[in-house]
Parts: structure tokens; C-alpha cells; sequence
């Protein structure tokens, strides 16, 4: 066997793609099958972006496909690199300046910074929570649709400042 070769076989002991049988929660790790070799790990720990003070949380979903890291002393200790797009999920966007996420029940949360374009697209409800002031300021129009009723509470008052009147109007 030339140097080539046990390179080869030693990364294909490390570097392993399987599918997550089972996300555990609470522990932030998974349990993935490599059904190949008829294998299961340990629960492994999974790479986020942020794990301190600044937390990023990422749910895996059984028959996730996944690209795993293992140490050099055996699967018994493990990383989950991260998610593979394959046959049965497909990229969520199709261009090179959109971020997104996409979530199991259709919401979209989405930004395009070519286009400086942020979009939320709920599929329930939408709650913005402050513990100070909130601002809406824009260089255009400002939209509010409600097909059931709208209603402005404030604690101390309030005032309308603008170039033009205000129209309300209603049943």
C-alpha cells in the first residue's frame, strides 16, 4: 500500500456522511446511522456557528443527511459538520445573494442583500417584543393590512406628526 492509499483509508475511518436517526434536544447532539456499515453512533455533538454567550440553535430532523468528523480514537467521539442537500431536499434558493431559512411548516425568513430586501413570511402568528423603543422608519410608504381588526394601545398617549392629515374610517 503506497502513502496514498492509507491516507485515503484513514480519512474514510474520520470522515463519514449518514443520516440522523435521533436529535437530541436538550443535549444539542444527534444520533447518526451510517447504513453502509450497519452502524449507529454515540450521540454526537453538532458544530454551530455560535455556542457562548451568543447561541445559534439548529434543529436536525430524522433522515437528515449529514457530514460527521470523527477523532482519531474511535466513533465514540464525534462532530456533526453540518447538513447535506441531496435527492429529497433541494437548495431553498436558487441565486448567490439571498441568505435564508426555510422551516417545516412553509415559513420563509429570507434576505437578499443585492436587492437590500428582507422578507418574513409567517405561516402563524408574528410577535416583535422590545424591552425599548421600537421604530418603523422608512423611505417609502408604510403598508398595515389587517383582515381581522387593528388595534393601537399606548400607555401615555401618543401624537401625529406629518406633512398630511390621517384618514380613518370604518363601521
Amino acid at each position: 500500500m503506497n502513502s496514498h492509499e492509507g491516507i485515503e483509508n484513514y480519512l474514510k475511518t474520520i470522515i463519514k456522511v449518514g443520516t440522523v436517526k435521533k436529535f437530541l434536544p436538550a443535549e444539542g447532539r444527534a444520533i447518526v446511522e451510517f447504513p453502509e456499515e450497519k452502524l449507529e453512533s454515540w450521540p454526537m455533538l453538532i458544530l454551530h456557528p455560535n455556542a457562548a454567550a451568543t447561541r445559534d440553535y439548529n434543529v436536525l430532523k430524522e433522515g437528515e443527511n449529514v457530514l460527521c468528523l470523527f477523532l482519531p480514537t474511535g466513533r465514540e467521539s464525534g462532530f456533526i459538520l453540518g447538513s447535506l442537500y441531496r435527492d429529497t431536499f433541494k437548495p431553498a434558493e436558487n441565486d448567490a445573494h439571498t441568505r435564508s431559512v426555510v422551516f417545516p411548516d412553509g415559513t420563509r425568513v429570507a434576505y437578499d442583500w443585492e436587492g437590500h430586501e428582507l422578507t418574513a413570511d409567517v405561516k402563524g402568528t408574528a410577535e416583535v417584543t422590545a424591552t425599548g423603543d421600537i421604530t418603523l422608519a422608512s423611505g417609502g410608504s408604510i403598508t398595515i393590512a389587517a383582515s381581522g381588526s387593528l388595534n393601537l394601545q399606548s400607555g401615555a398617549g401618543g401624537s401625529w406628526t406629518g406633512g398630511g392629515g390621517i384618514n380613518i374610517g370604518g363601521d
